[in-house]
């Protein structure tokens, strides 16, 4: 008989963790996040082969190093997070390969009504872009490339700079958000490259990337869909470099996983209470639509519900699209359905 979960809690305890490993942080905090980590290791131990839960278990996991690499354990959360959502479904596989020319592993596999699904999860490092957030100065970000963004920084922060200087209060330093469109072209280039070329219409290759907040989640279809975005006709990248992705799925699974004990969260190890969006590639080879259909019933997604949501205000309808996901989390998820997908609210 395979370990069940109190032999993974034995595992578990034997173990001696860096103090600032998140899994020892959370036990010790008794968080529900170490028991729902228990909860869906070993759910998954059940299922796939032991070669594949030693990765997890000790490199993914990182419960046999001496120093804890945070960035390559969230990268292994948001991957175990797929595995234990998609672990029920027929077929479920982890670490295949799918392109004959290499041999290099998809994360997940799983099939459905007669269609194969192969998902690769990439979560971005997102140390530069926090750093600028955490600091206190006026931050610029784009939705989007344009030719004319340095011109447009230097007017407004001159601007900004001549009415602090008339109040009399001090100047602040100006900085650029990091647009991470170029992690994206990596990730979908990557992805590319793991998926067999020749994958028919009943073969669907899906790459799904770990968000971070609601903000930053915006942020991210606008490096798809925004002026010169990866599947927009203007692309700054050929298109031919990722046209064996079909699907990309955005999810919050970074966010649930970063700093998880400064937040209030639930369901981090797994995609039930996620905030997933999929954006179908306008450039893959094939015609694949009624496979991402029918994928669209096996993962909980809010396509419908967010592209139905009209964003408040008088503001162009320009403005109004580059805050749509804030606006549709606070003011539908939260307020309206009471569903905390980011930060749950205390009483």
């Amino acid at each position: 008989m395979r370990n069940t979960k109190p032999n993974m809690i034995k595992e578990f305890d034997n173990l001696v963790l860096p103090n600032d490993h998140y899994l020892r942080i959370a036990k010790e905090s008794k968080s529900n996040y170490y028991n729902e980590f228990l909860e869906s290791i070993s759910k998954i131990k059940k299922i796939i082969h032991d070669k594949d839960f030693k990765v997890f278990w000790e490199d993914k996991m990182q419960l046999n190093k001496s120093k804890f690499d945070e960035k390559a354990f969230i990268q292994g959360a948001c991957e175990i997070a797929v595995a234990n959502y998609f672990s029920e479904k027929n077929d479920f596989k982890v670490e295949v390969q799918v392109n004959p020319n290499n041999k290099k592993d998809v994360d997940t596999q799983f099939k459905s009504n007669g269609f194969t699904y192969n998902i690769e999860v990439k979560c971005a490092s997102f140390d530069a872009k926090e750093k600028v957030q955490n600091s206190d100065s006026f931050q610029f970000q784009t939705l989007g490339r344009f030719d004319n963004k340095n011109d447009i920084i230097n007017i407004l922060s001159k601007a900004l700079d001549e009415g602090l200087t008339k109040q009399g209060k001090p100047l602040k330093p100006h900085a650029e958000l990091k647009n991470m469109d170029n992690n994206l072209k990596d990730f979908l280039i990557s992805a590319h490259e793991k998926f067999n070329p020749e994958s028919d219409e009943k073969e669907i290759n899906i790459l799904l990337i770990g968000c971070n907040d609601k903000a930053d989640m915006q942020c991210w279809v606008g490096y798809l869909t925004a002026s010169a975005g990866l599947f927009t006709y203007n692309s700054y990248c050929d298109q031919t470099n990722y046209n064996n992705v079909d699907l990309v799925v955005l999810t919050n699974l970074y966010y649930k996983h970063k700093d998880f004990y400064k937040k209030n969260l639930e369901k981090s190890w797994n995609l039930t209470e996620t905030l997933n969006l999929s954006i179908i590639n306008p450039f893959s080879s094939k015609n694949k639509l009624d496979g991402i259909l029918n994928f669209n019933t096996e993962m909980i997604n809010y396509n419908t519900e967010i592209n139905q949501f009209v964003v408040p205000g008088n503001a162009p309808d320009g403005v109004k699209e580059a805050v749509r996901i804030p606006h549709f989390v606070i003011d539908y998820l939260e307020n309206n359905q009471g569903k905390y997908l980011f930060d749950k609210k205390t009483k």
